[in-house]
């Protein structure tokens, strides 16, 4: 009878605590979707830069192309595993067809950045034929969905650090976009958070990859002035 009771007694504990799970899940489900919106609409500062200057110079297209992919990569997975992910990242994808089209109006060398939304392109319809023809069982598609959403979203994160060459020769971030780099560490914050909450490894590894990324992107802003010193200039 006493170990009966105990068993009892453990089930109406355990109830709280799985409540209070799943609120948490919920919590940082929409607290990283939010910043993570917020996030793609910084690209609006970037996109009022090249309109102020009509021209792209100094402004990466690269970010808007491998963020992009990412989305279109983690709106795959979001189908196939985890819904939460699926309105976040379809945002994401309008926001940057959007700020793409917004710096082709004012590129003036198109065939070149051209390029590289071709080759996302093919590198798509390539992960398709993959995942959806070759890979047959679900939970093996799931899983390599997983690592490649990992991997493109490490890509994704660096690639502003593209230009630390240019920023250490010019002693300046001016080509760097600081709020793709401060908002990238907020939202992998959250997206860390969440994917330790629900024990997602495919949600972790890449977050915290992107908050260690973003910090070191910041720290060239600590660095280096967004003008470049006179020191360079002559």
């Amino acid at each position: 009878m006493v170990e009966a009771s105990f068993d009892l007694e453990k089930n109406y504990t355990l109830k709280p605590l799985e409540q209070s799970n799943m609120s948490m899940v919920v919590f940082l489900s929409w607290a990283a979707t939010i910043a993570t919106v917020g996030f793609f609409f910084s690209g609006i500062l970037t996109c009022k830069k090249i309109v102020v200057n009509a021209s792209t110079e100094n402004v990466p297209l690269l970010p808007f192309v491998t963020t992009f992919f990412n989305c279109l990569m983690w709106t795959s997975y979001g189908i196939l595993k985890d819904p939460a992910l699926i309105l976040v990242n379809v945002i994401g994808m309008l926001t940057q067809v959007a700020y793409m089209v917004c710096f082709f109006l004012y590129c003036k060398n198109k065939g070149k950045e051209l390029g590289s939304i071709i080759y996302a392109a093919i590198a798509a319809a390539c992960l398709y034929i993959y995942l959806m023809h070759l890979v047959t069982e679900e939970a093996t598609r799931v899983s390599h969905l997983g690592l490649l959403c990992a991997i493109v979203t490490i890509i994704m994160q660096a690639s502003p650090l593209a230009d630390v060459a240019k920023v250490i020769r010019t002693r300046s971030t001016e080509s760097m976009p600081f709020p793709f780099s401060f908002m990238m560490v907020v939202v992998s914050f959250l997206w860390l958070c969440y994917g330790t909450v629900v024990n997602d490894r495919n949600i972790q590894v890449p977050n915290a990859s992107g908050v260690l990324l973003g910090l070191i992107q910041l720290s060239l802003f600590c660095v280096y002035p967004s003008k470049p010193s006179t020191m360079s200039k002559m």
